[in-house]
């Protein structure tokens, strides 16, 4: 079962690899929600290759904290597909696009493996092939919610105080549905993370 688990980590880190060389401004990693997400994922599913690849060799176990990362991984990279398809995919700003990358990469491309793909795999790694990997502590379930919801408070402030140009199009001060849009995304991440946690 962590052969498959091996491959498909594999397979995500040369797709981020793949897609986040070709991005223009590589600032845009820190600044978009996706490419952050990704690159977190790339820089993790690249850890767990080694840690498999060491456990493999030397038969010792995984570290919960490795296990930890992985749940970390797949619950934020579920949370780019949700957020993406159900808040920012209308949005003008939200779309990936040809000058996100440098000239000649395809951006739809782009926009399936980081928004689909990608997710996709880690959900199916983490949950069917990584199944006998067992986290031990509960608290991940807190835990796995802290970085995303770091990412849209740091977003609240600096959109609030006009300190950067907003990256999506979430003009929150407009709509009361905007800033519904605002509270209901962190807590879409609870939610995510509740439910891997159980199905796994």
């Amino acid at each position: 079962m962590l052969e498959v688990s091996f491959i498909i980590n594999c397979i995500i880190v040369i797709f981020e690899i793949i897609i986040l060389v070709h991005i223009k401004g590589k600032k845009n990693i820190l600044k978009y929600y996706t490419y952050l997400q990704n690159f977190l994922a790339m820089v993790i599913s690249l850890l767990f290759i080694v840690v498999l690849i060491v456990t493999k060799v030397t038969n010792i176990t995984i570290p919960e904290f490795i296990k930890g990362l992985r749940y970390i991984e797949t619950c934020g990279l579920v949370s780019t597909t949700i957020i993406f398809v159900l808040f920012l995919k209308a949005g003008k700003k939200t779309k990936i696009n040809q000058d996100d990358f440098i000239k000649g990469f395809n951006h739809n491309f782009a926009n399936i493996i980081l928004h689909y793909i990608c997710p996709l795999l880690s959900l199916i790694s983490f949950v069917i092939f990584e199944r006998n990997i067992i986290l031990n502590s509960g608290y991940w379930t807190i835990i796995v919610v802290i970085p995303s919801c770091i990412y849209w408070l740091i977003y609240i402030i600096l959109t609030s105080t006009k300190s950067w140009k907003e990256p999506y199009d979430l003009t929150y001060k407009k709509k009361i549905w905007e800033v519904l849009v605002m509270i209901t995304i962190p807590l879409s991440f609870i939610l995510i993370s509740f439910i891997v946690w159980n199905i796994k």
